[in-house]
């Protein structure tokens, strides 16, 4: 199959990539199935590969540019982007700086590892809310400062040695370029099962580490699905992990969780390490999502010293470091009190608005097969739709035509070596929804999904 340069003129020479069912005839004449189905032999300019450039949710947005979301964000709803809401208007939340002062220091050059004070901020916050009564507590050379999480996650690849990279499907999409630039290791996907509810559980580590496994990379809660390992199985998983394998744990929707009774307390893998410096764990969080404050670019990465080093050396020659100013601005929004209060409010907000969600489609007639437990994204099956918007590829175009953006699916079925066919895909009928913007903009945007489901 081939696809021209002109998005308008697409020819399509039929060929048998996949080994699923035959494409239906509106998968077949669909523009944006055709462009994805375009086999790596046949596209132009061998030299570049385009589809590098973004994400899945870049891509998403460059379409909505297109049917005027550029123009006017306002008349539409995201919920595709994954973000919260960032006005001031929950309850209980602290109000965000609205002007940064910037120090001398903040006009030099800040250390790629990140400024000393926050660093030590980090540091006893995670010390207070998940390593009270233990012996070793991390410290601010356990800390490491990055301009945000795709940056935090790009140095930690660059100083893996030559190893085996587990990772779990589906999951973040960043993951895939992220995994696909590197040849310090090798990539194993792990898919997960729809009938198991997509949870992470210790046989299936287990089954890895005895494979020869020796990085795993998982988000925890879980980005598309919603899903948290909690304890007793996390405890479990890095005891099975311990001296094996280095445990990789993006936990960046901490704050989302929703199995306490939104108690304000965060599950994190720092409650389950025995000696900081010793156990291989490696966490990466920041102020983007339970901080609400995406725009910042100041994330932090923990775990053992020798880690730490690397990691933050390596920012020399690939981002320079994180913005001094916003840096030394973070300092006081993690003293730990403060943290747990914001934590209470968050976590009771975005469950009333998953519950509204969920409430809304379930009347739809969505099946929502469970609950989720942290986050704030919906992992919605369209199977049971009609032909023509049951796969996430055209229900997005669907929601396009009524000013509404969702991620398929397909982009969370991370696949960094091109080697598996679109329809091949479990994630094919699934898109992701996110109930981060606030509540009017939900509103407006499942009243679109509504009319595109009684068409």
């Amino acid at each position: 199959m081939s696809v021209s340069r002109d998005a308008k003129e697409v020819k399509v020479i039929p060929r048998r990539f996949s080994t699923a069912k035959e494409p239906s005839t509106n998968e077949q004449n669909s523009e944006a199935h055709v462009k994805f189905r375009a086999h790596e032999a046949h596209r132009p300019h061998a030299g570049l590969d385009a589809s590098r450039a973004s994400t899945g949710v870049v891509w998403c947005s460059e379409h909505a540019y297109e049917h005027g979301f550029l123009d006017h964000p306002e008349e539409w709803a995201n919920l595709g982007q994954g973000a919260p809401e960032v006005e001031d208007d929950i309850e209980g939340c602290f109000e965000r700086p609205h002007t940064i002062n910037v120090s001398m220091s903040g006009r030099e050059y800040g250390p790629t590892a990140g400024i000393k004070p926050l660093r030590h901020a980090v540091a006893n916050l995670y010390n207070e809310h998940h390593r009270q009564g233990k012996d070793s507590k991390y410290t601010w050379e356990n800390v490491c400062i990055v301009p945000g999480g795709r940056a935090g996650l790009i140095r930690i690849a660059a100083v893996l040695g030559q190893a085996y990279l587990a990772f779990f499907m589906p999951d973040y999409t960043a993951y895939n370029e992220m995994l696909s630039l590197f040849r310090n290791f090798s990539t194993i996907p792990i898919p997960l099962s729809r009938a198991d509810k997509y949870q992470i559980h210790p046989a299936k580590i287990a089954e890895e580490v005895a494979r020869g496994t020796s990085v795993i990379l998982t988000s925890n809660p879980r980005n598309p699905t919603g899903r948290m390992i909690v304890k007793p199985e996390l405890a479990e998983i890095q005891d099975i992990c311990r001296d094996r394998v280095t445990l990789i744990m993006d936990e960046f929707y901490c704050g989302y969780n929703y199995t306490t009774d939104c108690d304000g307390s965060v599950v994190s893998a720092a409650d389950n390490v025995e000696d900081v410096d010793r156990d291989d764990v490696i966490i990466i969080d920041g102020l983007t999502k339970r901080f609400r404050l995406p725009g910042w670019r100041v994330a932090w990465v923990v775990g053992p010293k020798e880690f730490i080093s690397a990691i933050g050396s390596c920012g020399s020659y690939l981002d320079g470091g994180t913005n001094v100013p916003f840096q030394e601005a973070a300092v006081s929004m993690l003293e730990p009190t403060k943290v747990r209060n914001e934590m209470k409010a968050l976590q009771s907000h975005f469950r009333d608005k998953r519950d509204y969600v969920m409430g809304r489609l379930r009347k739809m007639g969505f099946n929502l097969p469970y609950t989720p437990d942290s986050t704030f994204y919906l992992w919605l099956n369209l199977e049971q739709l009609p032909e023509g918007v049951n796969d996430g590829l055209n229900f997005f175009n669907a929601c396009l035509e009524e000013k509404v953006i969702v991620v398929p699916g397909i982009f969370f079925d991370l696949n960094p070596s091109k080697r598996r066919d679109l329809f091949d895909s479990p994630c094919h009928h699934y898109v992701r929804l996110s109930y981060g913007p606030r509540m009017d903009v939900l509103e407006r945007g499942l009243d679109a999904i509504e009319r595109i489901v009684k068409k």
